[in-house]
């Protein structure tokens, strides 16, 4: 399995405004638990998250990848609504600071 195919799954489902994918076998190839599957990164925001708790999203990725299941060994998931997703990616505006003259 590649990437493609897990993208596919995830773009068709949940229609999301931001998807990565990062394919992180190569890292984990020689641990002796890594099986034949792949372990994947999966950064994905979509408003089908808004309003549900980080595990019922995970469940919900979960569900939509199930047809690959056999062929994924680890799956780290990052999940947002736009709206979180457009918070988190805001520039920090700095605070004011005061300038105090001692004499």
């Amino acid at each position: 399995m590649n990437k493609e195919i897990l993208g596919n799954l995830l773009r068709d489902a949940l229609n999301p405004e931001f998807l990565e994918i990062d394919d992180r076998t190569e890292a984990h190839s020689g641990h002796a638990s890594s099986g034949n599957g792949g372990h994947y990164e999966v950064r994905i925001v979509s408003s089908q998250f808004a309003g549900l708790a980080p595990l019922a999203r995970h469940r919900l990725v979960n569900t939509v990848t199930d047809p690959v299941r056999q062929e994924i060994h680890a799956l780290s998931i990052k999940a947002y609504s736009p709206e979180e997703f457009a918070a988190q990616n805001q520039p920090k505006t700095p605070r004011p600071t005061i300038a105090l003259n001692v004499l």
